[in-house]
């Protein structure tokens, strides 16, 4: 799917714009991302509307919210997605992002 010449500059995309328009193979690479499976899916939740945000898991059961991961916040929604980002790339990839971006 991603070729390993095109991991950094992806994931210099995504850290520079995580909202708007995407190249192809970005946009590509974050809808396989978001099509994931929802049962155990990391997702974001707003903690307090416009100021904070929190990583959680999905449950794939109607009715139950899904749960906090850990305690951190995020007091923007550009560091929380870049966050989620990290985490789904690891679980596709198994390896971390890389940590000179940008």
């Amino acid at each position: 799917m991603v070729r390993p010449d095109d991991a950094l500059a992806l994931q210099n995309e995504f850290r520079a714009q995580p909202f708007g328009v995407h190249s192809r193979a970005l946009a590509s690479l974050l809808s396989h991302m978001r099509a994931m499976p929802i049962e155990g899916k990391l997702c974001l939740v707003c903690t307090k509307p416009y100021e904070t945000y929190a990583i959680a898991r999905m449950t794939a059961r109607r009715g139950i919210a899904p749960e906090l991961v850990d305690n951190r916040v995020f007091t923007t929604l550009e560091e929380a997605e870049w966050e989620i980002f990290k985490l789904r790339w690891r679980a596709l990839f198994g390896e971390p992002v890389t940590e000179d971006v940008f």
